[in-house]
């Protein structure tokens, strides 16, 4: 696997359909990827530091039952998404996160 580089990865998520924001933090590249779930809920995913190891540990790491309960500690959330409602759209949002891994 080749190693990118700041700016190769920015182009890169861009290109899937993120929204990059960076900064530094302990004198490392870091980023907020943000991108919308088909149902409209802001994912923002926090890589420190901003590199093709920490998206693909995010990945393996996503929980959709933790996300459903977390949103739905929303009011507004809650009102706006049925429990199945919320479990389509982070599994379809999931599925997507691991086919952009493949890719990258």
């Amino acid at each position: 696997m080749s190693k990118m580089s700041s700016d190769e990865l920015v182009k890169f998520f861009e290109e899937v359909g993120f929204k990059v924001f960076l900064f530094e933090q302990d004198n490392e590249q870091c980023s907020e990827l943000e991108m919308w779930t088909a149902g409209g809920v802001d994912m923002i995913i926090g890589l420190l530091p901003f590199k093709k190891v920490e998206f693909k540990k995010y990945v393996n790491e996503f929980d959709v039952d933790e996300q459903i309960d977390l949103h739905r500690q929303s009011k507004e959330y809650k009102d706006n998404f049925t429990i199945s409602e919320s479990l389509k759209d982070f599994t379809d949002f999931h599925n997507k996160l691991k086919e952009i891994v493949k890719v990258l």
